[in-house]
């Protein structure tokens, strides 16, 4: 079978994720790296036998031999990277957020509608085999009206003010940083699973840290060393914030997400409460969901290739009763976008049930809304 060229820009964190999962999509095949940090992209080319490393994006998006690009970047450079991609005649996998605010998105989408690029965005989560199961049930009505829905996104490890991350910096991540990052998965969430969009929301997004102390050399994040010189900077973006939102259908429902809260790692939940019953789901259980009834005794649904709808079992890869984890609900994604791209080069019909340049747009609407609504102090309606 002949596989598709890929090239992946950013060897950071997120990028080793994407190289890894890679090796185990069969139709790819990765040919090139662009990464400024030398030492990153020889140690990423050195252990995956990548042939061609590039300094930088352009370098990649010229290489005719490139068909696939994997966008890994931090935020302020999706936009042009995503653009430049598509004028190019690459297919575009970009990480989340899809730019920098909704009017950049609404650009990336015209564009990739206008070149007929196949798109994806990293929005990982919802490929955990039993969120598709979620979704599927409410598709065929088991939930009943979705009438309301309550969550959080916590994690720690911008807990300490000697921690520090580009996420932070303005010039770097745009108008937000944790309603941007963790926010905007959770927001994926509900609009998979309830199959509503989110019309309006209220917002309060809080700075908890406001100085912080960044490292003149070395790890910005995820480190544990304290012994660095420093320098101390004013914090203007958000490590906390707290949403209500509300569905097009009229359920109303609350999120709230932060990045100092001691011991929690990847804490990441939602429950939605319909008019048949309650599906709950936790990324600390995540092989798990919890079913409530009223009259009678609640259930927990474990993955399950045999017992999960038609759907939705081919996402349970393993025997039931072995969880799957991180990296198989983004094996998961990046199976159905290169399934997707093989169908269509061959001229066979496929469905893009994968989250897109248009999802990616969406969600960029919700956090420009967001954004807007703290800082005005009153419900804002998200502009499609």
């Amino acid at each position: 079978m002949k596989k598709f060229k890929v090239g992946v820009i950013g060897t950071g964190y997120i990028g080793m994720v994407h190289l890894e999962i890679l090796r185990r999509i069969v139709g790819a095949e990765v040919v090139a790296i662009a990464e400024p940090n030398a030492a990153l992209a020889r140690s990423a080319a050195g252990k995956l036998e990548i042939p061609k490393i590039y300094a930088a994006a352009d370098e990649l998006l010229a290489d005719p031999a490139v068909e696939v690009v994997h966008n890994c970047a931090p935020n302020n450079v999706h936009f042009d990277i995503n653009k430049k991609a598509i004028a190019a005649g690459k297919q575009v996998l970009s990480e989340k957020p899809l730019s920098l605010d909704a009017r950049e998105s609404a650009e990336l989408v015209r564009l990739a509608d206008q070149h007929e690029t196949l798109t994806a965005i990293n929005f990982c989560y919802r490929y955990y085999p039993v969120v598709q199961e979620a979704a599927a049930r409410v598709r065929r009505g088991d939930l009943g009206d979705v009438r309301a829905f309550v969550g959080h996104f916590l994690q720690d490890w911008l807990f300490y003010d000697t921690d520090y991350s580009w996420r932070l910096d303005p010039a770097a991540a745009g108008r937000a940083n944790v309603i941007a990052d963790l926010g905007s998965h959770w927001c994926d969430l509900v609009q998979f699973i309830t199959g509503q969009k989110i019309v309006e929301v209220m917002a309060d997004l809080h700075t908890c840290i406001p100085r912080r102390k960044k490292p003149k050399a070395g790890p910005l994040s995820f480190s544990s060393r304290r012994d660095f010189e420093y320098d101390e900077v004013e914090i203007k973006l958000d490590d906390y914030a707290a949403l209500f939102l509300k569905l097009e259908n009229g359920a109303h429902g609350n999120f709230t997400t932060c990045q100092v809260c001691a011991g929690k790692k990847v804490d990441l939940e939602l429950q939605i409460f319909g008019s048949k019953e309650s599906y709950a789901w936790s990324h600390v259980h995540p092989n798990a969901l919890w079913v409530g009834h009223r009259e009678r005794g609640n259930e927990t649904f474990y993955e399950s290739s045999q017992l999960q709808a038609e759907e939705t079992g081919k996402y349970a890869t393993l025997p039931t009763g072995h969880p799957m984890g991180y990296h198989d609900a983004v094996y998961n994604l990046f199976r159905d976008y290169y399934a997707a791209m093989e169908a269509r080069r061959d001229g066979r019909p496929y469905e893009v049930t994968f989250p897109n340049f248009h999802t990616g747009h969406e969600e960029m609407c919700v956090i420009d809304a967001a954004v807007a609504s703290s800082q005005a102090g009153h419900w804002v309606k998200v502009q499609a």
